[in-house]
């Protein structure tokens, strides 16, 4: 999971061609269920495989039906009866649905805000505060086992002697 992590942050910063797109609506269940998170290879894309594309100044993940001649594609979603009734432009795809991580979509809403972010960064702080907090006690120390042993062993000897 630490991989997935590092991927998923590494995917968000660019470096990788891959792209991470949060999916908010049920158009591709059972396949990709809402609130899962799509990782999109960019500029890769087939018939009958998910694609993310660009449409109506959003981003989109509907399988991919058909390319015509002029250049325009026909996508559906899985939970569709029909064919989207837009066509828009190869130029438009982004790529090609590599994964899709149920629930991670809820996440990267939630970061991607920047009131998101603070909150998670604030409860951290907070969590180390806490952790860090002694009271102004000092902590007891540990006796090491010999002495111990030895304190027992002069007080037995004291106590056979006065016996």
């Amino acid at each position: 999971s630490i991989l997935l992590l590092g991927a998923f942050v590494l995917a968000l910063s660019g470096l990788l061609p891959y792209k991470i797109y949060a999916v908010q609506t049920g158009s591709m269940s059972p396949t990709i269920p809402p609130a899962s998170a799509v990782i999109v290879k960019e500029g890769v894309y087939r018939i009958g495989q998910p694609i993310s594309f660009y449409e109506g100044g959003g981003v989109i993940t509907h399988r991919l039906v058909a390319i015509h001649a002029d250049g325009t594609i026909d996508t559906k979603g899985d939970a569709n009866a029909t064919i989207d009734p837009w066509h828009v432009s190869t130029k438009a795809i982004i790529g090609e649905v590599v994964a899709y991580p149920a629930h991670l979509g809820y996440w990267l809403i939630f970061l991607k805000n920047p009131l998101g972010l603070l909150s998670i960064l604030l409860a951290a702080l907070l969590c180390w505060q806490i952790w860090s907090f002694d009271g102004g006690q000092k902590q007891p120390t540990e006796v090491p086992i010999k002495r111990v042993r030895r304190t027992i062993m002069r007080r037995r000897a004291r106590s056979q002697q006065t016996a």
